[in-house]
């Protein structure tokens, strides 16, 4: 077990009664000693602050433990920021307040990480926990729990582009190169498309081959509205990113993963009827050179504005 960089993790929790003691004492559970928690009550309107309190008041004091808790919400990239260029980790972890630890994740995961002194960040796998109860892990492993999957680094890139494929719960940062590169985008709703894309564009990155997160997928989370009816505040975030990598692309096949990615986030944009992301996902797919059959139905569909998000409610 690795001890040598302090990590810090930085859980802003916001309505997270239910589950915030859970994930606290996963942090406290971890046996990587060289830790460091900072817990932001991010305005919850709920009991979240008082269980922050009471989990505080009878936690061992073993590492070093700080809190602040705010009145309003505050834009979740911009405040992961502030806390972030305040601190002197080696390694940073951003813990939300439904998410579990297991014991080893963060000391498997240094290991890792610390073979490459270059790369941006460690990711590794999780189980999601579905609302209905289902269990499943976000890579596909086989009975003997082997990957079923190739985890192929080099190319990682174009597949973020593509589609979803690192479970961010689990990644731990070298924040040095996290820090250097601006960390989140404060303009964005959401985190992980964009910085996932910026880091691997100029630096390595690392996969541990270990389940060291459980993630609770909920119907009222962050990206459990991602395609909110009228109005998603996530897919805006996601066209500005997608056109920030439309800039980062260098190669046709590059453009071609990103055309993917345009097509499947347009669908869901007319779905929901947010019609004017879909348009500015139109024009960027006509950028990207996207001319397959199902994109001009779009197009067609993102031109008439024909609203069939009732059909979409009724079936997610």
């Amino acid at each position: 077990m690795s001890k040598s960089g302090k990590v810090v993790i930085i859980c802003i929790a916001y309505n997270h009664e239910d589950w915030i003691k859970e994930s606290l004492e996963s942090v406290a559970m971890q046996d990587y000693y060289n830790k460091e928690l900072l817990i932001i009550d991010n305005g919850s309107k709920d009991q979240t602050k008082k269980k922050i309190q009471e989990w505080v008041a009878q936690y061992t004091g073993l590492f070093s433990v700080e809190t602040l808790y705010l009145e309003e919400s505050k834009p979740y990239c911009a405040l992961f920021n502030k806390v972030l260029f305040q601190t002197d980790a080696e390694y940073v972890v951003d813990l939300a307040g439904d998410d579990v630890f297991y014991p080893d994740h963060i000391s498997n995961s240094i290991q890792e990480l610390e073979k490459d002194p270059y790369a941006a960040f460690v990711f590794s796998d999780a189980y999601i926990l579905e609302p209905g109860g289902a269990i499943h892990t976000f890579y596909k492993r086989n009975n003997f729990g082997e990957l079923s999957e190739v985890i192929e680094l080099g190319i990682i890139y174009e597949t973020l582009l593509q589609r979803s494929f690192i479970c961010a719960p689990t990644v731990v940062f070298n924040a040095a190169i996290l820090k250097k590169e601006g960390g989140y985008d404060p303009d964005l709703y959401y985190e992980d498309f964009d910085i996932q894309l910026r880091l691997a564009r100029k630096y390595n990155l690392v996969f541990s081959d270990h389940i060291g997160v459980l993630k609770r997928k909920l119907y009222n989370s962050m990206s459990g509205n991602q395609y909110q009816r009228y109005g998603s505040k996530m897919l805006p975030s996601t066209l500005k990113v997608c056109e920030k990598a439309l800039e980062m692309n260098r190669t046709p096949s590059e453009n071609k993963a990103l055309g993917k990615r345009l097509q499947y986030e347009l669908k869901h944009a007319l779905w929901s009827g947010n019609f004017q992301v879909a348009e500015g996902l139109v024009q960027l797919g006509e950028k990207t050179g996207l001319k397959t059959p199902i994109f001009s139905i779009y197009k067609l569909w993102a031109k008439v504005k024909l609203d069939l998000s009732w059909l979409y409610v009724r079936a997610t």
